[in-house]
């Protein structure tokens, strides 16, 4: 079986929305993103959402951005980032303990087997450090699934009321304003406050031949879209060949692109972009005009400004080394959870510094296989490594930088960024 939660529940979410000067913004606005509760900034930048929204979640598959704790076929899994006591308890609907375990485990994974227990609703407290969480689980015989809620000091009694304040709503405040950058970050406890938002100035917006708009940064002396690539058309109004077939995809030499998964739906386009092979962007038409696809070189100044300024996590400025400016140009949003200091994963709302605002869009590969979405960001330059490979750039959930590689096939597809000429 597989356990799940349908409830509703209030939220209270409120903070401020200033400039990167401090300086208050008004009238932004303000929304949570997929409840679609919607507010907007006062005179002193303040602002404060309340409404109530309804959850509804598997809990057999843990929730992005959550501690990894759940249960699995009668298996608690869990990922503990330091040495620690770990505490797990078992409790009845009522309250009633039925059993309970003790252990000292290293930091890393760990399986545990739980104890057998009879059908019904069941609760599991897991202590680990100094972080409480609660596991709800239905279960015929044997303890099906479950998916761990940060609790943070939780009351021993009243353990239903207890699971249910504490059911992340797993949504993303999103906030706009005319001249400033999108800025969205995820929120997961329903009530919140004293969340300070910094919007970046947006440096400029270009339009593609199909009408979409995006945004820019500026990041030293150059200006990058902060947006993946989406166009259908080559700006000489010639249409790109859109590929779904897996068989046409894998070694094709002409010009192609497509979406993640072949998906139609309109929202995940907008936010990842197209997938594009090298032979697209070879064709040097992807690019509205005054704006181009990025050379090596210049992915190589952007790294190289980032570095220099202190933009590496640890705040180290030595080009020499391997660059840590991932968290700097990833965005807020949609990585998978990581658990090592500076992992692009591992606190999230410390990401996008910069406002480049880099998503992991996946890739499409051999045989015309889409990889790593939520894991991976590729994204291509227009440079040749030699005959049949070309200069990328990458990230990845559980990496500090960005990496610069030369094995991409151009047949590949990956996301395309513009920088202005």
């Amino acid at each position: 079986m597989t356990a799940s939660v349908c409830i509703s529940q209030n939220v209270t979410i409120s903070g401020i929305v200033t400039d990167t000067g401090g300086t208050a913004i008004e009238g932004a606005a303000v929304q949570l993103e997929k409840a679609g509760l919607p507010t907007t900034t006062g005179a002193d930048g303040s602002f404060t959402i309340t409404g109530t929204v309804g959850i509804i979640g598997q809990m057999n598959q843990p929730l992005p951005h959550m501690h990894i704790v759940k249960i699995d076929n009668g298996v608690l899994c869990i990922n503990i980032r330091e040495k620690s006591t770990v505490e797990i308890t078992t409790y009845t609907l009522q309250g009633k303990v039925i059993s309970a375990l003790q252990k000292t485990m290293d930091a890393g994974t760990h399986s545990i087997a739980m104890p057998r227990i009879g059908a019904g609703v069941h609760f599991y407290k897991v202590k680990t450090g100094g972080s409480e969480f609660v596991i709800k689980n239905h279960s015929i015989g044997r303890i099906s699934a479950g998916l761990a809620v940060s609790t943070q000091g939780a009351s021993s009694t009243a353990l239903a009321k207890e699971e249910r304040r504490y059911i992340p709503i797993n949504d993303v405040i999103a906030v706009t304003k005319t001249g400033y950058l999108n800025y969205r970050v995820i929120v997961t406890n329903s009530d919140t406050s004293g969340i300070e938002i910094e919007m970046i100035v947006c440096a400029d917006t270009v339009i593609d031949i199909d009408g979409n708009v995006y945004q820019a940064v500026q990041i030293g002396n150059q200006v990058w879209t902060v947006e993946n690539l989406r166009t259908t058309k080559f700006n000489t109004g010639e249409n790109i060949i859109y590929i779904t077939d897996d068989e046409k995809w894998d070694g094709l030499t002409t010009p192609g692109y497509c979406y993640y998964n072949n998906t139609t739906d309109k929202d995940s386009i907008v936010k990842f972009g197209a997938i594009y092979n090298w032979h697209t962007v070879n064709t040097g038409a992807l690019a509205p005009e005054g704006w181009h696809v990025p050379a090596d070189s210049e992915w190589t100044e952007l790294e190289d400004y980032l570095v220099l300024n202190g933009y590496n996590w640890d705040g180290t400025t030595d080009t020499a080394e391997l660059n840590k400016i991932a968290k700097s140009i990833a965005a807020k949003t949609d990585w998978f959870p990581a658990f090592k200091e500076g992992d692009i994963g591992n606190d999230m709302p410390a990401n996008n510094s910069t406002g480049f605002s880099a998503l992991p869009g996946g890739s499409r590969v051999y045989f015309g296989e889409f990889n790593h979405i939520g894991h991976y960001g590729w994204w291509w330059t227009a440079t040749e490594f030699h005959e049949s490979a070309v200069y990328y750039r990458n990230l990845y959930q559980d990496w500090d930088y960005l990496q610069r590689a030369n094995n991409g096939g151009k047949d590949y597809g990956f996301s395309v960024r513009l920088v202005k000429d």
